[in-house]
């Protein structure tokens, strides 16, 4: 009885639909040259088409695929125009998309919104926000939507001090709020702090103080949330440890802000243990705060070596994401990832004394740690996986996560090479794996971007291919 109701612990993002294949299909869309594009982004499929958006430099287009992957239309966005133009987002709805972008000239900055049809025709645009003149501290954005897709809020990392923020409704196109928040935590565009935005357009923002060894005692989590008329400031203190890695989710179905992480006991350098955080939105305290320490047997396992009493914890470890359960529980998916830069002792991407800097990436074992709802770790998983590659900013490394009702699928490439073999992890709501092989890309002309994949319903996925700058779409079919 235990194993039947843990199977169907796991959330998934989109509706459920039994798996009538038993085997695994691959379609592969022609080539496209990108060498000239500035970039790509996957939209999804919208009706019986599946849409990409390109940046072209001088254009955008979207590109329309049937369900063999053909091309069937081609059309460029002409009301948008190509100068000045930082494409923000391009997400996808039920029936439509909407591409947000920023319009700079001569200093000035506004923010923007179009919607099309399924056809790529206009339905709909607005101005979101007007940043004023801002000549020498131009807005650099990014953005973070709910789960849904429905709201998004995009915010501006130019200031290290300060996050300003406009969230805004797709289906309605209003803007919910617009703030500016002051932060004592710096941060930048690569490393912005943890923040997640509800289906309501509520937005939760993560800073810490005092967290560093002189000051463990005084260690808190400091949890801003953000309505249209409310702001509210909830303190969590966090003695004893300091925090390493952290993300935060939310629990829209139990209206519940949900956070684990990785804590130290000395450095942010070492993982000692993992901590999980669960708080009703609108609460000033956490229902729920408990962290567990790794023991030698889990540590030993990942590491592939006896470590006894060393205390060395886990090196190199991220927090990459966070899987809700429908019992209250979460899942926490943690890598372990480092850079390498050889050829001078500063500096990054220059040209130093007739050296040129070269940067290895490393994308290694993936652990994951199941919670229950009081916080309790249920299970810990070993996933060991070993990619290298060299100054391709971790492109072809990491893998995609792809959900259903009673597993998850972690896709990866074995090696970063040309040609290749990919693989794959079948893990259970127990915590119990499978290790298959996916599929080979040899003679293919494929090499798989697995951490910008798509997951297109339960049984799809769309993985982008960058092979000598020829574009394919491979659709994943179970």
């Amino acid at each position: 009885m235990k194993k039947l109701v843990l199977f169907f612990l796991f959330l998934v993002c989109s509706a459920w639909q039994p798996e009538s294949l038993l085997a695994q299909t691959m379609l592969v869309s022609d080539a496209i040259s990108i060498r000239n594009d500035y970039g790509y982004e996957l939209i999804g499929r919208l009706r019986d088409r599946i849409l990409v958006f390109r940046d072209k430099y001088n254009d955008f287009e979207i590109q329309a695929y049937d369900t063999q992957m053909r091309l069937a239309w081609s059309r460029t966005l002409e009301d948008i125009d190509s100068k000045g133009i930082q494409i923000v987002a391009v997400v996808a709805g039920k029936n439509d998309f909407s591409v947000i972008h920023k319009i700079r000239r001569h200093g000035y900055a506004v923010l923007r919104i179009h919607k099309y049809d399924p056809g790529a025709n206009l339905i709909d645009s607005m101005l979101i926000k007007d940043y004023g003149e801002r000549l020498f501290n131009p807005p650099v954005l990014n953005y973070i939507y709910s789960e849904d897709r429905n709201c998004i809020a995009v915010y501006n990392t130019s200031d290290r001090s300060n996050l300003e923020v406009t969230c805004f409704q797709l289906d309605k196109m209003q803007v919910l709020w617009d703030k500016t928040f002051e932060l004592k935590q710096e941060f930048d565009e690569y490393s912005p702090p943890a923040m997640v935005l509800s289906n309501k357009g509520d937005f939760y923002l993560l800073s810490e103080e005092n967290n560093r060894s002189r000051k463990m005692d005084e260690h808190t989590m400091n949890i801003l949330q953000v309505q249209n008329n409310t702001d509210r400031l909830a303190k969590v203190p966090l003695p004893n440890f300091l925090t390493s890695s952290a993300k935060c989710i939310f629990d829209n179905k139990n209206n519940q802000l949900v956070v684990a992480g990785l804590y130290s006991e000395k450095n942010k350098e070492n993982a000692n243990g993992a901590f999980y955080l669960r708080m009703t939105a609108g609460a000033n305290a956490p229902q729920v705060l408990r962290y567990e320490p790794f023991d030698d047997k889990f540590v030993s396992i990942l590491r592939q070596k006896d470590v006894s009493d060393d205390g060395k914890g886990i090196s190199d470890s991220e927090v990459r994401q966070l899987v809700l359960r429908q019992d209250g529980g979460a899942v926490m998916v943690v890598e372990r990832s480092h850079q390498l830069q050889r050829g001078a002792s500063s500096g990054r991407g220059f040209w130093r004394d007739g050296m040129r800097l070269v940067i290895d990436y490393y994308f290694d074992d993936v652990y994951v740690l199941g919670f229950q709802p009081d916080g309790q770790p249920q299970w810990k998983t070993v996933l060991h996986k070993k990619q290298y590659s060299q100054d391709d900013e971790g492109t072809f490394s990491s893998f995609f996560l792809f959900m259903n009702q009673d597993k998850l699928r972690f896709m990866f490439n074995d090696e970063i090479k040309y040609e290749n073999t990919c693989s794959e992890y079948v893990l259970t709501p127990l915590g119990e794996f499978d290790r298959n092989s996916l599929l080979t890309t040899v003679n293919q002309s494929l090499r798989l971007r697995f951490r910008d994949a798509l997951q297109l319903n339960s049984g799809e996925c769309l993985i982008p291919s960058e092979f000598r700058n020829k574009l394919r779409l491979v659709l994943l079919r179970w």
